[in-house]
This record gives structure tokens, C-alpha cells and sequence, in this order.
């Protein structure tokens, strides 16, 4: 080649380096504009934020809620195991006290009721 090609050469080198460098600045300054967002954007984007913590807080509201709901029932269960427990113990306190031969003892000794001659007793008809 001679010097007259290698200039031009060199020349257009230089026109296609300087073309991509304006390309590469161009698309850096189009990419750094892309990252503001518009105001419409910025609004959506604000209110999905808000949305999210909402969301957020509803849970650990709901999350809460639900625990304190299942201590009070676990409460409310071992007072109901407790009360049936009372009740059968009335059950059988009532069942003792009811029986024939304690009426009759309790009646004979505090009472000095007694029970009469099988001579002495009448059978009335209705």
C-alpha cells in the first residue's frame, strides 16, 4: 500500500472510530435518560409502594389477630375440659348422695323416721 491508501485507510478508521464513539455516547445518554421515570411513572410507582406495605401490615395484622384468637381458644378449651370435669364429679356426688341405702340411713338417724310393720299398711284404692 502506499502512503496516499494508508492515510485514507487511517482516515476512514478514524471516521468509523469516531462514529462508534458518538453511537456508544448516544445510547449511554438515551439508557441514563431511560432510567428517570416519567411522572405518570413515578405516581404508579409511589402507589404500588403503598400498596405493598399495606399489604404488609394487613398480614401482620392478620397474623397477630390470629394467634391472640388461638390462645383465647385454647383458654376457652381448658376451661371447658375443667367445667366438664366438675360436672362429672356433680354427676357422681349426686349419684352417691341419691342412693336408696344413704336416704334411708340419713332418714333413720336425723329424722328418727323408721319403716312401719308390713301388718300396718294399708293399700287404699283409687
Amino acid at each position: 500500500m502506499n502512503e496516499v491508501e494508508r492515510a485514507v485507510s487511517a482516515s476512514a478508521l478514524h471516521n468509523e472510530a469516531v462514529t462508534v464513539r458518538q453511537k456508544t455516547a448516544a445510547m449511554q445518554k438515551t439508557a441514563s435518560t431511560q432510567r428517570f421515570l416519567r411522572p405518570g411513572q413515578v405516581l404508579v410507582t409511589v402507589l404500588l409502594l403503598l400498596a405493598v406495605v399495606i399489604s404488609a401490615l394487613v398480614v401482620i395484622y392478620s397474623t397477630h389477630r390470629s394467634r391472640e384468637l388461638f390462645n383465647e381458644w385454647q383458654q376457652q378449651q381448658r376451661r371447658e375440659w375443667a367445667l366438664d370435669e366438675d360436672w362429672e364429679r356433680l354427676l357422681l356426688e349426686q349419684g352417691t348422695l341419691a342412693a336408696y341405702e344413704r336416704v334411708s340411713q340419713s332418714a333413720e338417724k336425723k329424722l328418727d323416721m323408721v319403716m312401719p310393720d308390713p301388718a300396718a299398711v294399708r293399700v287404699v284404692k283409687p
